[in-house]
């Protein structure tokens, strides 16, 4: 029944013992504007009343098809190419914002997948987006030693508008942040925010555009976390709560409504806010 219902739609259906493969033969070829020749075929895996595609490497990760929405094979073809344009389209945007960030922007010719490199203190991670153009970090190695990953997880790469904010959230998934306030507990630049109060007063702004990154150590319970947030645009910040065991929280959140570190870090662990200490930053020796 699966069968016949495959091949009235113009699909080539085979059965190789691990489940239904279905092959499309496209009236018109695909494009690969990478590697300059053109996809002919698509491999689809069955899965239920989806479509998977699954080769060649040009579309696998595009959307699934559901078999209820398509009729015949013009149609399957027509899903096929708008989700194959709407990758490329995710790469040109998605690598123009690499390039605005100071990253390179990597294609492979083959998958046509958009990758990258960021690489600060000893840290390296390759970043790789999915086919809906969302990222996520595929390696992480610090100092030659490979880093166990973080529950894979995606995120918004638009939100960062500076490579710096970009960094600083990549480095609290992986500790290092407080690897950081260690190293330059000799005054090597990390700043209190008590202190530029100090220095320029309470009147001083933060000019619309100019970036800001915020971070708090803290101690729950013995285990420590960190909190991290980053200026998006205007009083829109993106927030990140990380712990040993890698992100517990991270969310878009308005200056007006933040409720501040320790009420979130209570809320989000349902503990006491008592049960929440904050480590001071360190302060200048004399």
């Amino acid at each position: 029944m699966e069968t016949a219902r495959l091949k009235q739609l113009g699909l080539e259906v085979r059965d190789e013992g691990k489940g239904l493969e279905a092959t499309l033969v496209l009236a018109e070829p695909l494009d690969n504007p990478t590697g300059h020749w053109k996809v002919e075929r698509v491999i689809f895996r069955v899965e239920g009343e989806r479509l998977v595609p699954s080769g060649p490497a040009e579309v696998v990760g595009l959307r699934p098809i559901t078999l209820g929405a398509v009729k015949e094979a013009r149609e399957v073809e027509a899903e096929v190419v708008a989700a194959f344009n709407e990758h490329l389209f995710h790469v040109q945007r998605r690598s123009a914002e690499l390039v605005a960030l100071g990253l390179d922007a990597r294609v492979a010719p083959e998958s046509l997948v958009l990758s990258t490199q960021v690489s600060e203190q000893g840290l390296t991670l390759t970043l790789v987006a999915d086919r809906q153009g969302h990222f996520q970090v595929a390696s992480a190695v610090r100092d030659g030693q490979p880093l166990p990953l973080p529950q894979a997880r995606t995120f918004e790469l638009s939100e960062f508008r500076e490579r710096g904010a970009l960094v600083g959230y990549l480095a609290a998934l992986f500790g290092e942040q407080g690897r950081a306030v260690a190293a330059q507990a000799a005054g090597e630049g990390l700043i209190g925010f008590s202190e530029v109060v100090r220095a320029f007063g309470e009147g001083a702004l933060v000019p619309p555009r100019s970036g800001l990154e915020l971070l708090v150590l803290l101690e729950v319970e013995g285990k420590p976390y960190r909190f991290a947030a980053a200026r998006v645009a205007g009083r829109t910040f993106r927030g990140l709560l990380a712990g040993a065991q890698g992100k517990v929280w991270a969310e878009r959140f308005e200056l007006d409504d933040f409720p501040g570190v320790v009420p979130l870090v209570a809320d989000l662990l349902k503990v006491p806010t008592g049960a929440v200490k904050l480590i001071g930053a360190p302060q200048e020796a004399g």
